[in-house]
């Protein structure tokens, strides 16, 4: 059990600022103690949902829109153009307002509608696109993208996956912070590849002050996409005929930096979010609770000394739709989930 706090911080430690974009960045890091008994090392979790808008993005949303202005990609009042998948948007939406710049976002057909109405209310143009066509597909959300920013004088479209801005926000705040509230410390950083800005950029940080961090990787493994199967697990593992193989990953993950990669099904993460959210209080979104599992996995074999820093990105509110939605999951294939953590669906009313 957790022990409560005596009180409340104290008053004078609260902080006032000037604007919301201070408050992007210097989040929390909470140790895991339920589910850490009887492992040897420390195990502790960096929850960006703390960050204004809501998610790890909106650190490269701010850096990306920084850079941009200061290198002249970005002019004075032009329109931001970006294909994400929800919280990279809404990272440069909010940014964009504060500076003068207009969003347009292709989005695609399964985007939640918590996420979509975010991104309406802070006033983004919402383009319908799509991802899963090649993507020289005119439907394609790169290729409406391609043709927005041509007919769009003055426009920019981010290309989030390969510019530079998207790691070094990492670099420059992520992984300092991590080394600070570790005081040096930390042993292994455990992050989702996604577009390997946050993997890449803080674990890079984090092996500058230290080349013995382990810098893990997770990402998932999906029936329709098996990742002992893909392109970048045969790469990074250098399996027989690598070297022909096209690279179908974005430029910003760093095969360099990345000292691990882990896999995990769907299903299994999907069930420890509860498992989580019962046991610690933690309600986060999928690809932080992957990270999570990976680093306990990990943390079992450790040493006592080891201290093992998860990256979380965002907040479990967001797939409050989906993976953590009762009906949703007895309609899509994870019905002993549903029956484990919400009961037998007899009698009960569907909302």
């Amino acid at each position: 059990m957790t022990d409560l706090p005596r009180r409340f911080p104290e008053v004078s430690a609260r902080r006032v600022y000037d604007s919301v974009l201070d408050l992007v960045g210097d989040t929390p890091l909470v140790r895991l103690n339920a589910l850490t008994q009887g492992l040897p090392a420390t195990v502790y979790v960096k929850l960006d949902h703390y960050n204004i808008g809501g998610s790890s993005k909106d650190r490269i949303g701010l850096n990306i829109v920084r850079e941009a202005i200061a290198d002249g990609s970005l002019g004075e009042g032009a329109r931001i153009i970006e294909t994400g998948q929800g919280n990279t948007s809404l990272g440069l939406a909010l940014v964009g307002n504060l500076t003068g710049h207009p969003s347009t976002v292709i989005a695609k057909p399964d985007l939640s509608t918590s996420k979509l109405n975010l991104l309406k209310m802070l006033g983004a143009e919402i383009i319908p696109g799509r991802f899963d066509v090649d993507h020289t597909d005119p439907e394609h959300a790169w290729a409406i993208a391609e043709a927005k920013e041509t007919r769009t004088p003055g426009s920019w479209w981010v290309r989030q996956q390969e510019i530079a801005s998207n790691p070094d926000a990492h670099r420059l705040s992520t992984g300092p912070e991590i080394w600070s509230q570790t005081a040096g410390a930390v042993t292994h950083f455990v992050a989702a590849i996604a577009t390997g800005g946050t993997v890449s950029g803080a674990g890079g940080y984090l092996r500058t002050q230290n080349p013995e961090v382990g810098v893990v990787a997770t990402t998932f493994d999906l029936d329709e996409k098996p990742w002992k199967e893909s392109n970048l697990n045969k790469t990074f593992h250098r399996l027989p005929g690598y070297e022909e193989l096209e690279k179908d990953w974005p430029d910003n993950i760093d095969l360099d930096t990345i000292t691990r990669i882990e896999a995990r099904t769907k299903a299994e993460v999907i069930d420890f979010a509860f498992r989580l959210a019962r046991a610690e209080g933690l309600l986060l979104g999928p690809s932080s609770v992957l990270s999570i599992l990976v680093a306990l996995d990990l943390a079992a074999t450790a040493q006592p000394s080891d201290v093992i820093v998860v990256f979380s990105a965002d907040h479990a509110r967001d797939y409050t739709h989906a993976e953590y939605n009762e009906q949703w999951l007895r309609a899509n294939g994870f019905a002993e989930i549903a029956e484990r953590w919400f009961g037998p669906a007899e009698g009960k009313v569907q909302r």
